[in-house]
């Protein structure tokens, strides 16, 4: 699927910092190079004919970032919005997935495409993917915004994956992001000796109202815990999260998402925590086929305590939707119903 277009497009590209951006410092690899030297070390973009306004808006490695970075990124975003056609977001791999879902949930009614994407070597380095991911990012958003597709997506090895879906399954590799549980939005495809992009006829169901109403930067709960359960893991460890009083817990279980309760049995704890106000989500540890507490006795007597499934939310949508979530919930149950909408084909539907 592809259109040709003859008139002029505009394109901000926001840079954020991320490998993309790295170069060699005596401390390792950290962000140094501009948006628009990133620009010019891509051959590809030589005689564009489309605009590109860059905006160096910050320079970090994106395992320093922080949820008000990604309000700094909603806000510019919005500012842009009316000026061009596309946005594209420079962005460190490590947290993009994390995000790629943020923005998911803070931009549902910007009505240009936002595309995010990096690299996992940096510029200089010998058979870097920065040129040829930057290069298919703005191919890419040059196609949503022809076809007048909004929402935040991940390009990244010649593939489209929709923000909330999108996750790092490789630390080195070039194809480091996958599509969970969910189609792939486009593709770059072979086309003699070039590649052009493709997009799927997936469209994303995006929701143009939020439980937070109308606030471009809601309020955000950020105590929020994360527990990956192990083979004999001590009930003492899930004691000492919940003693802590996290406004919620979302503990990771094994397979549909089942939870011990032989040996080191954690339903005591859990009983407690939840009777002591703390929401308990589970979810599976693996990446692909989601939760579902009802299918074996391990889910089951979970789920009978009072803890929520978290379906087939990635670990970052999940986490950040319930960080926007908990200070409009007035409790478990109405967390349970909120956290279940889907808002951008974040979770499954009913």
């Amino acid at each position: 699927m592809m259109i040709f277009w003859r008139l002029t497009m505009k394109f901000t590209l926001f840079t954020t910092g991320g490998t993309i951006a790295s170069a060699p410092s005596e401390d390792g690899l950290r962000p140094k190079l501009s948006g628009r030297e990133l620009v010019n070390l891509c051959p590809a973009l030589e005689g564009f004919e489309h605009d590109i306004r860059v905006v160096d808006l910050m320079s970090k490695d994106s395992s320093n970032m922080q949820p008000d970075d990604w309000f700094a990124m909603v806000q510019h975003i919005r500012q842009s919005a009316s000026d061009c056609d596309a946005v594209i977001l420079l962005h460190g791999t490590d947290t993009m997935a994390w995000t790629a879902s943020a923005l998911s949930y803070l931009l549902p009614d910007v009505p240009i495409p936002v595309v995010l994407t990096g690299s996992m070597l940096a510029p200089e380095a010998r058979d870097s993917d920065a040129a040829d991911n930057l290069y298919t990012a703005v191919q890419m958003s040059m196609q949503l915004a022809l076809y007048r597709r909004q929402g935040v997506a991940v390009v990244f090895d010649d593939v489209l994956i929709h923000g909330p879906r999108a996750a790092k399954a490789d630390s080195r590799r070039r194809h480091a992001f996958v599509s969970v549980d969910y189609p792939l939005l486009g593709e770059m495809r072979d086309r003699g000796q070039y590649k052009i992009p493709w997009l799927s006829s997936k469209r994303p169901k995006l929701s143009p109202s939020r439980p937070w109403g109308g606030s471009p930067l809601p309020a955000l709960e950020r105590n929020v815990a994360i527990l990956p359960i192990f083979p004999g893991m001590p009930v003492r460890l899930l004691d000492a999260i919940l003693d802590a009083r996290p406004a919620a817990l979302v503990l990771e279980g094994f397979g549909l998402g089942g939870v011990p309760f032989t040996g080191e049995n954690l339903l005591p704890s859990i009983d407690r925590g939840i009777r002591a106000g703390v929401p308990i989500v589970v979810r599976t540890q693996a990446l692909f086929g989601g939760t579902d507490l009802g299918v074996y006795e391990v889910g089951e007597k979970v789920m009978d305590l009072g803890a929520i499934g978290a379906r087939d939310m990635t670990r970052e949508a999940l986490v950040v939707k319930l960080m926007l979530l908990l200070p409009l919930a007035a409790g478990p149950r109405e967390l349970e119903r909120l956290l279940g909408q889907n808002l951008c084909d974040d979770v499954e539907g009913e």
